[in-house]
Parts: structure tokens; C-alpha cells; sequence
């Protein structure tokens, strides 16, 4: 029996419905999944309805209230997943000021909503490594005071469990970060690399997870294939995502991890001033795809 993975067009003044236009061509194919659609399917275009090959849409009408238009697509969703009717999430981008309710971002919002807050963990995710921020959307100034051993811990975790159940590699490697400059060698006080970074690793190495570091940050990403790493785990949102996106560009995708079933959605942003000037590039949304329709089974 095919399985159902929802996909929310999310944001209207974004390139998302330009995305589902450009992956026409891969939904046409013989695919192992249902991909049903949640928005409004007017504004996905005519060239798009006409197509009676196109895979399913729920559609939500939307009003001139954006921020309760996307709720309603949420809750519709949530919903679906929470009754067992749907088995996967693909979030197209979203500006976050049209999240319902106080979130930083979707992935704490979807987390709240499965009552898996603070035990969720964003991984950014391609074939050949992957990163991991133990802390997400907060000022860099927040950073250290957020940063504690039971997050890295939880971040590990799903990272281990993720690597040995979905993507079938039994025993993976994951790096870990230093926070300072050279890992906090240069600084005779107290550090986060001491009493928060050092602890957590022991701890994970106990429980017979695939731990090194903390890696000096600003070689963290030449260790990688020196040592065969599948995850480097950072400290903040901006110490691994510039240098992993830059190397991998449109070939990746954002997973939540630590949910009871696998949320993910491309790896960049709304793109608004892009909006109707056919210069989307929609390959991150077919890789979202393309994992589901390879690892299907095993969600």
C-alpha cells in the first residue's frame, strides 16, 4: 500500500508554486508514494489544474488573512498525521512571520504541535554529510546561555538513530564542534567546551555512539573526509549552514528529526523577490522527494 506524504504549499508570496511547476516532470512518474498537496489550488496555476496526472490537492481557500489561511493548512495536516491517514511531511518555504503562534520557525512549530518540543533536532541533510545546530533560529548573543549538555545529547541521539534506522548505516560518525576559537585552548576561564561540550561527548562515547571531538571549528569541515564523518554537529545556526551550503548547494534538504514521522522541507529560503520571474531552482524540493520515494519503506 502506497503511502501518503503531504505537502504544504505554504507561503503565496513566495517561489513555491514556481518549484511545483518545474518538478512536474518528476511527479509524472511512477512513483512508490501519494503526494497530496494542502493550499490553495488556485494559485498553482492553470497549466498545472489541467494536468489530470498531477498528483491530489486538498485545497484551503485562501483570504486576504494569510497567517490564519496557513493555519488552517497546518491544523489540516497535523491533523492527517496525527490520525495515521499520512505518513510524511514536505513543508515548501515559509516566511516566518506568517507562523501561528510565538515560533522562531516551522521546526519548533511542528514539534510543539506533536508535543515533541525541545526534544526535535534540524538536520541538514545530503547523501555525503550532513550538519547538524544544537541551537536553531536565536541571537548569536543567546547562543551559550541556550547551549547545555541534554540538547547535544537529544541532538545526537536522533542524529545516531536516524543515520542506523532510515538511512541504514549501522554504525555513523558524528563530529562535534568546538563553540570558541580553537575549541576554547586559548582561554585559561571556565568554557563551554569544558563544562558543557567535553561532558556531553563522554557521556554519548558510554552509550556506545560514534562521538569525536570537540573539532577545532574552523577546520571542523576538513575533517570530514579525512575521518569519514556523517554529521558534523555545530553549536548555532550560522556555524554550519553557510559552509554546507555553499559546498552542496540546491542538493539538500532540512529534516526534522526526534518526530514521530520524518518532516522535511527544501534547503533554502522563500525567495520572494524571485517571485514570477522563472529563476526558481526547484532541485532541493526534488531531493525532498527523491528521499522519500527511497526510504519510503522504512518511515
Amino acid at each position: 500500500m502506497k503511502k501518503t506524504i503531504l505537502i504544504l504549499t505554504s507561503d503565496p508570496f513566495s517561489i513555491n508554486y514556481e518549484i511545483i511547476k518545474k518538478s512536474q516532470n518528476f511527479l509524472k512518474k511512477k512513483l512508490h508514494n501519494k503526494y497530496l498537496f494542502i493550499g490553495d489550488q488556485r494559485d498553482i496555476g492553470d497549466n498545472i489544474k489541467k494536468d489530470n496526472k498531477l498528483i491530489n490537492f486538498l485545497n484551503i481557500k485562501r483570504d486576504d488573512n494569510t497567517k490564519v489561511y496557513l493555519k488552517k493548512c497546518f491544523e489540516l495536516a497535523f491533523k492527517l498525521l496525527k490520525n495515521k491517514k499520512a505518513h510524511g511531511l514536505i513543508n515548501l518555504p515559509l516566511n516566518k512571520r506568517f507562523l501561528p503562534g510565538n515560533y522562531p520557525g516551522f521546526t519548533e512549530c511542528i514539534a510543539d504541535a506533536f508535543n515533541k518540543k525541545g526534544k526535535e533536532t534540524m538536520l541538514l541533510y545530503n547523501q555525503n554529510f550532513s550538519v547538524c545546530p544544537n541551537t536553531t533560529h536565536i541571537k548569536i548573543k543567546d547562543v551559550s546561555k541556550n547551549l547545555n549538555q541534554k540538547k547535544i545529547i537529544t541532538n545526537i541521539n536522533n542524529i545516531n538513530n536516524f543515520y542506523k534506522n532510515t538511512l541504514d548505516v549501522k554504525r555513523p560518525l558524528i563530529g562535534v564542534m568546538g563553540l570558541n576559537p580553537h575549541s576554547g585552548m586559548d582561554f585559561e576561564k571556565e568554557t563551554e567546551e569544558k563544562n558543557i561540550i567535553n561532558p556531553a561527548i563522554k557521556k554519548l562515547i558510554k552509550k556506545k555512539i560514534r562521538v569525536i571531538g570537540p573539532l577545532v571549528p574552523d577546520v571542523a569541515f576538513n575533517e570530514i573526509d579525512k575521518k569519514n564523518i556523517n554529521c558534523l554537529v555545530g553549536h548555532y545556526h550560522d556555524q554550519v549552514l553557510p559552509t554546507f551550503k555553499y559546498i552542496h548547494k540546491y542538493d539538500a534538504i532540512n529534516i526534522t528529526l526526534g518526530l514521530p514521522f520524518l518532516r522535511i522541507s527544501p534547503d533554502h529560503g522563500t525567495a520572494s523577490n524571485l517571485k514570477n520571474k522563472n529563476l526558481a531552482n526547484p532541485e532541493s524540493f526534488i531531493a525532498a522527494l527523491k528521499f522519500f520515494e527511497k526510504h519510503y519503506k522504512k518511515i
